[in-house]
């Protein structure tokens, strides 16, 4: 008898298909061009999404991965595709695109070829597969996963960190030494002197040595941490060389079809779920490393309205209600787990200061004192904390933004279905933010919508005719920023987090606990026993740095750009 070919489709960032969303789809995956005697095979699909565009600075692009499972799988146990560089099919379509292959092939970026802009909509691409390479001996039966995300390229250049402007500047921000409150210019050569204005060491964040001594940063050759210019830490992702950004933070649905795919052997952790009859055949060192990973059962949400991954104990598998809201936890092991996942790597501080604010200077300015404002609503003298929508010289004042007043709403369009906007978001509603916690503190009230309290839908403000300001986007075009639910990081702080490689990714393969593998993005040598990294979250301001702590932060994950790009 002949065996069939199954085949399971996946996408993420959104589920449904709208222009507010952006969503990428991939549809009709197959198997084509099997050559038993080479053990190579194309995996051929069709690929879609919304407002795409490459302009003279940058694009953005689909990073597209792979998982499949053998039939001798007892449990779901996803292993990640390696790709072939060679025999690949861009297909056809609404423009003329092309790949660009990291040098692990875990995965290609699928982008533009020249300057254009509108909807993509792709047939009949093919990715080689060399499955033998993968150990695959035989492949009937084999059962893939297609995912793509949607990335944007960030371009080799200078770039400023810190807002300071020789007064005053965000909370912990980066600084010149000798020149406090004053921002720092990061190029091929060596900085001056840079620390930080307040030591959060305390909290876990930064060390004596960027506090007290200061470092010296070069976007070529790394750190310096005793201010002789010689190389200490050569390979610390600085920003200034090209790499790709998430255009989204990790949202409930990638979560959940991550959770979908784990590739776990054992475990012994955490909770026990409820032994329906499916249950029971799973094996339970399996059961236990899922829930390690599972936020229901690790933690307990602020608001299970805004929670919306569940564990069905009857399928045996996750399931999503709102897959398009960003996913908020307080656990860095989930950051690290899905960047390991996804073949990508974690985001270091630097990287994200320059995503936001590219080339340009910062733009902070002084808010009045104790943010209390009386004169006119918008005005050019009042334009505050350096955001990543650029320099807004039309924020209104505090007394119109704060909590307890009318201006203090968003009211939600309608269901939150993928396609849901703030009906009255305007200028006095700019930096109203869903950071959360239990006692429901924060500058925001939602109306209408599921209710509750907590994020809501990645690149909510955007649309067809929003502006970089409306829509909360950076100078390259990465969404969400400086809103909706904060950004968690890898600190520059701490001798573990400098050993970081901007040229060390996930491989898509997790450890026994279901986690990213402990070398996989960070040195561990006799000096450093446990992998004890340190990160910070980023608030609305884009220089602002605060321990991560309790609090509920969401993440994105970045890759190097290939040499190609």
């Amino acid at each position: 008898m002949k065996k069939s070919l199954a085949l399971v489709v996946f996408f993420l960032v959104a589920y449904n298909m709208s222009t507010y969303a952006n969503g990428i789809s991939i549809q009709k995956v197959s198997i084509s061009d099997t050559n038993r005697t080479a053990k190579t095979a194309s995996i051929k699909f069709n690929i879609s999404w919304d407002n795409s565009w490459r302009d003279s600075i940058n694009w953005d692009a689909a990073w597209i991965f792979v998982k499949y499972r053998e039939p001798k799988d007892s449990i779901w146990k996803y292993r990640h595709l390696t790709m072939s560089p060679a025999g690949n099919d861009p297909g056809t379509g609404t423009a003329s695109m092309k790949f660009s292959f990291p040098a692990d092939n875990k995965g290609v970026f699928y982008y533009r070829q020249s300057i254009g802009s509108g909807n993509i909509k792709m047939d009949s691409i093919k990715l080689t597969w060399n499955y033998g390479a993968d150990g695959v001996t035989m492949i009937d039966s084999i059962e893939l996963k297609v995912f793509a995300t949607e990335m944007v390229y960030v371009p080799t250049g200078s770039f400023c960190i810190g807002d300071g402007n020789g007064t005053s500047r965000s909370s912990y921000s980066f600084q010149l030494k000798n020149a406090p409150n004053n921002y720092v210019t990061i190029t091929d050569k060596w900085s001056p002197l840079v620390n930080t204005f307040v030591n959060i060491n305390s909290t876990g964040s930064d060390d004596a040595i960027l506090y007290n001594n200061g470092i010296r940063i070069s976007g070529l050759d790394g750190i310096d941490i005793n201010g002789d210019k010689i190389t200490d830490y050569q390979d610390f992702p600085t920003g200034y060389r090209s790499f790709y950004c998430m255009k989204y933070e990790v949202s409930q649905g990638q979560y959940a079809d991550f959770l979908n795919t784990l590739t776990l052997r054992d475990s012994s952790n955490m909770y026990n779920y409820a032994d329906t009859t499916k249950m029971k055949k799973v094996n339970a060192k399996y059961k236990n490393a899922l829930q390690s990973l599972d936020p229901y059962f690790t933690y307990t949400p602020i608001d299970f309205q805004r929670h919306t991954i569940q564990f069905d104990s009857v399928e045996v598998k996750y399931t999503v209600t709102r897959p398009d809201r960003a996913f908020a936890v307080n656990n860095s092991n989930y950051y690290l787990s899905f960047s390991d996942w996804a073949a990508l790597r974690p985001m270091s501080e630097l990287e994200y200061e320059k995503a936001c604010r590219g080339p340009l200077p910062p733009t902070y300015k002084t808010y009045p004192q104790n943010y209390n404002y009386s004169n006119s609503d918008t005005t050019s003298s009042w334009s505050g904390f350096d955001w990543a929508w650029g320099n807004d010289t039309t924020l209104a004042s505090m007394r119109d933004i704060g909590m307890g007043n009318a201006n203090s709403i968003l009211q939600y369009s309608g269901i939150e279905n993928g396609t849901e906007k703030f009906s009255n978001f305007n200028i006095y509603k700019r930096y109203i933010n869903p950071i959360y916690s239990s006692n429901n503190t924060g500058n925001r009230t939602f109306s209408g919508g599921d209710g509750g309290d907590g994020p809501y839908r990645v690149g909510i403000f955007a649309n067809d005719t929003s502006s970089r300001i409306s829509s909360g986007a950076s100078y390259y075009g990465i969404m969400d920023f400086s809103k909706n639910i904060v950004q968690l990081v890898i600190s520059l702080g701490g001798t573990t987090n400098r050993t970081m490689s901007y040229k060390k990714h996930g491989d898509g393969i997790l450890n026994a606990q279901g986690g990213a593998d402990q070398t996989e993005f960070f040195f561990q040598g006799n000096n450093s026993p446990g992998l004890m990294v340190s990160y910070v979250y980023k608030q609305r301001a884009i220089s602002e740095r605060q321990n991560m702590g309790s609090n509920l932060t969401s993440f994105r994950s970045v890759r190097s750009a290939p040499s190609d790009n």
